[in-house]
């Protein structure tokens, strides 16, 4: 009745019938969708094993929100400030291709990266251990760039690694020192003992400025 069918299509007809339960038996919504009972059984199944259920429902909503047009690390930045949700942008990533999605416009990048020497290079103490056993004892940060139309914009946020809570954010049109100490401003206001604090980062040139240790000593 459908012709062939690709394991998209498949999915979405999948979701039909269960959207679809109270019209009539799985038998004969089945037949009505050219599925199999089998198949349907076994969607069922994937979606209640499927841990990524609603993450994935977030950011095919959003996606559509925004008409298909952007990628992940755009999705990612529309989750956190449409919606209050973070979500890591290699998650976002490793989401969108098991659903199959992408932007539909990819954009060249015509800028040039400039970096600037480290001024201050820290000791790794976290060594990979990103177990915290309580609040503050562990955070991580970094910048993410974005762009949004024609502008780009920057996201600076801290994580506390006991239980991946966003401590604090900061966004901004410039990539620099103010935006990293701005956060860690809010950081610090929002959680008044911080005492054995370990904060890793990458060494990006915010990072081992001699503002940035000198506002985190």
């Amino acid at each position: 009745m459908f012709g062939n069918l690709d394991a998209g299509g498949k999915e979405e007809r999948f979701k039909l019938i269960e959207q679809a339960m109270e019209l009539g038996r799985v038998t004969e919504l089945c037949k009505l969708f050219g599925v199999s009972r089998s198949g349907y059984y076994a969607y069922l199944k994937r979606k209640k094993n499927d841990r990524d259920a609603e993450a994935k429902r977030l950011i095919r909503t959003v996606y559509k929100r925004y008409e298909g047009k952007y990628g992940y690390r755009q999705l990612q930045l529309f989750l956190w400030q449409d919606d209050g949700i973070w979500m890591n942008h290699k998650k976002v990533l490793r989401l969108m291709q098991k659903l199959g999605i992408q932007a539909s416009i990819r954009r060249k990048r015509r800028f040039k990266m400039t970096y600037q020497a480290a001024e201050r290079v820290a000791e790794n103490l976290l060594n990979r251990d990103f177990a915290a056993e309580k609040p503050n004892q562990k955070w991580v940060t970094d910048v993410t760039q974005y762009r949004v139309g024609k502008r780009w914009i920057y996201l600076s946020a801290v994580k506390d690694l006991f239980n991946n809570e966003i401590v604090a954010y900061q966004l901004s049109e410039r990539n620099d020192n103010e935006l990293v100490l701005q956060t860690f401003a809010k950081a610090f206001a929002k959680q008044k003992d911080v005492t054995g604090l370990v904060v890793h980062s990458d060494q990006g040139f915010q990072y081992t400025s001699h503002a940035y240790h000198g506002n985190a000593a």
